[in-house]
């Protein structure tokens, strides 16, 4: 029996988990089928190789090490011919969420952890300095301080914090437009803490591409989505942030308004996540009416109700395809959309290696590098007019990599309205 569930009175128990890693690893052993797609996988057939073949024979050392490196793609899942509704219920990346959480019971959750999944601590605090943050950032004796206080590589580019929360921002606006006359609904913006507090151009670029088409925007954003804490360890953390963000959305979804969000792991962590992590009849009504950004704007366009009065072409656009995003199986919402307003859009299909902090990290560092080489290469054969990726750690690595700006497809689409920045 698989008991990849947070509802399961055994998913903590360590007698539990050990024999769901045994039954697990034997079949993958016998597959190998997701060998080339991150280190997680070659780490646990060379181990089991050196035990004559036997996963219950692996060291504790060997087993940590598997989980260690694994960074929460979510590509195995998809990749497996097991995973549920097979009867064998193979979920790997939930067997190493869970391997995490029980680790974390037993022996405590790092500093340099609990400090990188403060996202909302951090961001707020980092929006009211925001001149002197940006300044740090690139300051080398900053950095070292960083790498040794927080894990957080000094070579990793860092994002450029706002002077104010997109969510003040978002209601200055609407305060400023109160009456302007929006005919075709209401959306809620989950802008997600990336977005919230660094990268406040996607979230515009979202609001006006969705005025223009006649939306009223609300601001959605009570607290991060609550991955990090689930990645790092933290299950109680995790509980409590999905918690306030539903009680935040719930009551606005049952009246009829649907949840975007412009990030794929935050929109996978509603859907997927909620669920499971709260066991409730809200978080089940927040999954079922959340979107990712572009899947939702596709949805306009497939309905006829997005305008196709574009000013200008935006030649060749390489788009790179999330792995949070292919998790959710919508398909390829933004590169269809980008195709109205480009000339060739060049799909990428090929890991970051960030995934949440796990490639930002000193110790895995450059294991990242060696994940992300694919996507670095391909950016550069394709010899874009732009890069586009959902993902917005995705576009700090292609920066940090070759040099080029990555936006959110929505910029693009705006860009292709001709509005202003």
């Amino acid at each position: 029996m698989n008991n990849a569930s947070l509802t399961n009175a055994e998913f903590l128990e360590r007698a539990a988990l050990d024999a769901e890693l045994t039954r697990v690893f034997e079949k993958c052993h016998d597959c190998r089928r997701c060998l080339p797609l991150c280190p997680s996988f070659p780490a646990l057939f060379e181990a089991i190789d050196r035990h004559e073949q036997e996963a219950s024979l692996l060291t504790s050392a060997e087993t940590r090490d598997v989980i260690d490196r694994c960074f929460q793609c979510k590509l195995c899942y998809n990749h497996c011919p097991y995973h549920p509704p097979h009867e064998w219920e193979i979920d790997f990346p939930k067997l190493m969420t869970r391997a995490k959480l029980v680790q974390a019971q037993e022996e405590g959750i790092p500093f340099a952890e609990r400090i990188g999944s403060q996202q909302d601590l951090m961001g707020k605090a980092s929006c009211m300095t925001a001149s002197l943050t940006n300044a740090a950032f690139k300051n080398r004796a900053v950095r070292l301080l960083m790498e040794k206080a927080t894990g957080i590589d000094r070579r990793w580019i860092m994002p450029t914090y706002e002077k104010q929360p997109f969510s003040k921002l978002l209601a200055q606006r609407s305060a400023a437009r109160d009456g302007a006359r929006q005919q075709a609904g209401r959306v809620i913006l989950f802008s997600t803490c990336f977005v919230e507090y660094s990268e406040a151009r996607t979230a515009m670029a979202a609001v006006e591409v969705l005025e223009h088409n006649g939306f009223h925007v609300e601001a959605g954003y009570d607290a991060c989505c609550g991955a990090p804490f689930l990645h790092g360890g933290d299950l109680g953390s995790a509980r409590r942030n999905a918690e306030k963000v539903v009680a935040g959305l719930a009551p606005r979804v049952r009246q009829g308004v649907q949840v975007v969000v412009p990030g794929p792991t935050c929109s996978y962590q509603l859907k997927r996540e909620y669920p499971d992590l709260l066991n409730s009849e809200d978080a089940r009504l927040v999954a079922e009416n959340t979107l990712d950004l572009g899947e939702y704007v596709f949805k306009l366009a497939a309905a006829k109700q997005l305008d196709r009065e574009f000013k200008r072409k935006l030649g060749r656009v390489a788009y790179h395809l999330p792995c949070h995003l292919k998790a959710q199986n919508i398909g390829f919402r933004s590169k269809q959309i980008l195709g109205l307003v480009a000339d060739e859009v060049v799909m990428l299909d090929a890991c970051s290696g960030v995934d949440g902090t796990w490639g930002m990290k000193a110790c895995h560092y450059d294991a990242s590098l060696g994940v992300c080489a694919d996507l670095m290469d391909s950016i550069e054969k394709a010899e874009p007019d732009h890069v586009a990726t959902d993902c917005p750690l995705a576009a700090l690595r292609i920066k940090e990599r070759t040099g080029r700006d990555a936006v959110h497809p929505i910029v693009l689409l705006r860009d292709a309205y001709g509005f202003d920045d």
